[in-house]
Formats: structure tokens, sequence, C-alpha cells
């Protein structure tokens, strides 16, 4: 049960990076630290093991063994990566494909709040509008 409401905070708070509220330079340090937490997690991943499919379904990258050992080198070397790699639509699109991939685990458990999944079209075209008019607001300041 502990899982489930852990799982359905951080759909919460993913959820507020997408609604234009912050600057990309806020909109990026909030995603890294709650991709951060939801990684360092053990109710969202009991198992570090388990964070090997996260990574690979969410950012289609596979690491050595090794940083699968200990969370806080998982996290830092997928945070580095992110950051260095991913630009803001990327991230906006991750953040989407996060809350799938959370909401889809929570629904394999029988918790019946899932929206459904999306076509990826949708999924595109909200992250599109979001950044635009992100930089629209940062454009302002």
């Amino acid at each position: 049960m502990k899982t489930e409401v852990s799982k359905r905070n951080f759909v919460k708070e993913l959820s507020l990076i997408n609604k234009n509220k912050f600057t990309l330079e806020q909109t990026k340090s909030l995603y890294l630290g709650l991709l951060y937490e939801i990684i360092s997690s053990k109710e969202v991943f009991k198992r570090n093991r388990d964070i090997e499919d996260f990574i690979y379904t969410v950012f289609k990258k596979r690491y050595n063994d090794y940083l699968y050992k200990a969370r806080p080198y998982l996290a830092s070397r997928v945070l580095k990566d992110v950051s260095e790699d991913y630009e803001f639509l990327k991230m906006s699109a991750s953040v989407k494909l996060i809350i799938l991939y959370l909401q889809d685990k929570d629904s394999s458990n029988n918790i019946n709040n899932f929206e459904g999944k999306r076509s990826s079209n949708n999924i595109e075209d909200e992250t599109i509008g979001w950044f635009h008019s992100v930089r629209k607001g940062s454009n302002q300041d």
C-alpha cells in the first residue's frame, strides 16, 4: 500500500512540471530532483535491479552492473546523462513517460487510477505546446 501511495505522490509532483508554471531552469531543477528521489525511493523500487527496466523504458539506456549495486551511484550517473543529453522538449516527454510508467506499474497492482495510455502524437503535441508556452514566459524576464 505504501508503494502505491508513493508512486501516486511522484505522479502528482511530476504533473506539476508540465503545467507551465516554472521557468526552464526551475523545470530542469525540479525534474532532476524528482528523478533522483524516484531512483532512490525504496517504496517505488524495492530492489535495485527493479530500476533497470525503468531506466531502459524511459531513457533507452543500459548501464553496467556495478552501478545497480548502489542507488546513489546509479542516480548520479542517470542525472549526469540526462542533464547533459536532454533538452527541455525531451525532458518534458520523459516526464510523461515516467508518469505512464509509474501508473502502468500501479495498474498492474490492481490500482484503478490509470488514465489510459495516450498515443505518442498526443504526448508530442502536448509537449510542444508546453515548450512554447514556457519559452514565451522565459523571454519575458
